[in-house]
């Protein structure tokens, strides 16, 4: 009889001990960073491969695209394979594929030879003024490719995702970030990732949407707010900018448009991952294959403190 009660306390032991490991729930944040943010593939390949869950997910600009392409189910090496393709080249410089041309190069249909229009107000029109630099096309279209079919799976729910997932973009009507929670994904991460001049704004729920790091560059936040998860694993590959140079534009405009953002982490919180990419301009995408390795490197430098936080394991199987 005794036997029976010790070995069935035994069992309601072990049982709560395995509840309360499996309960333990960690968030990934990636911060924004152009180019730099490819860093974030190598943390997550190195996070993989060292049975570290990734519960939920959190991120802004190139964060956003890296977050929602692992959230909507591609493995860091599909995500390494794109980054290193001839498609992922069109995203740069707007050129539209070959096979694409005829869609969007026809002339639409129309019986007339010749049709001028003129307007002496357009002219003078502020719309002449460009709002980008590379044109919109190719990536729009890209985003549709990758983002439509993991939409509508999850029901337009991001929780319903493989990985649970949140993007920051700047509402700029209101001033403020916008959290996008659910709707269409590709839209959200596109959001997300248009800096200001470089890449065309979009509308979303009929507000304009621009770059999340306007706002919020590395959304700990969020990540607390909606997901409360036990641990935090960070990925930061920026920093709040220098003084800008009056010979390079960029850097003025990232101190025009990006706000000052608290990139710690509380070590009672979790580990803060941060990739040696500093040398990086904004969008040198020209070695992937470094830079993703600049962040599995980083990641295993941390990885005994994160497993030091973490009780329960995922392999690379069951993902």
């Amino acid at each position: 009889m005794r036997n029976t009660i010790r070995n069935t306390l035994l069992i309601i032991l072990l049982n709560l001990i395995l509840l309360q490991g499996m309960a333990q729930k960690v968030a990934l944040v990636l911060s924004g960073g152009g180019a730099k943010g490819l860093a974030h593939i190598g943390v997550i390949k190195a996070l993989e491969e060292n049975n570290v869950p990734i519960d939920f997910i959190a991120g802004t600009s190139m964060g956003a695209i890296v977050g929602g392409m692992y959230a909507a189910g591609m493995s860091p090496q599909q995500m390494i394979d794109h980054f290193n393709s001839e498609a992922f080249d069109t995203w740069l410089t707007g050129e539209i594929e070959d096979e694409y041309q005829f869609f969007y190069k026809r002339e639409a249909d129309d019986a007339e030879w010749v049709n001028v229009k003129f307007d002496v107000d357009s002219v003078f029109s502020a719309q002449l003024v460009p709002t980008n630099i590379i044109s919109p096309y190719q990536m729009d279209f890209a985003f549709l490719q990758f983002f439509a079919q993991p939409s509508a799976a999850c029901g337009y729910d991001f929780n319903n995702l493989m990985v649970p997932f949140r993007c920051v973009a700047s509402n700029i009507e209101e001033n403020k970030a916008y959290i996008s929670r659910s709707g269409d994904l590709g839209s959200a991460i596109r959001a997300s990732m248009s800096f200001p001049f470089y890449f065309k704004p979009i509308e979303i729920n009929g507000k304009v949407m621009m770059d999340g790091g306007m706002y919020n560059n590395f959304p700990v936040d969020v990540a607390l707010e909606d997901f409360n998860p036990d641990v935090v694993i960070g990925s930061v590959v920026v920093g709040n900018y220098d003084k800008p140079s009056t010979d390079d534009m960029i850097s003025i405009l990232q101190t025009i448009f990006m706000t000052n953002t608290d990139y710690s982490i509380p070590d009672s919180l979790g580990v803060l991952v941060k990739p040696n990419v500093r040398f990086l301009e904004l969008l040198d995408f020209s070695t992937p294959n470094s830079i993703v390795d600049s962040g599995y490197v980083a990641a295993i430098r941390e990885m005994q403190p994160i497993k030091d936080k973490i009780e329960r394991e995922v392999t690379p199987s069951e993902v």
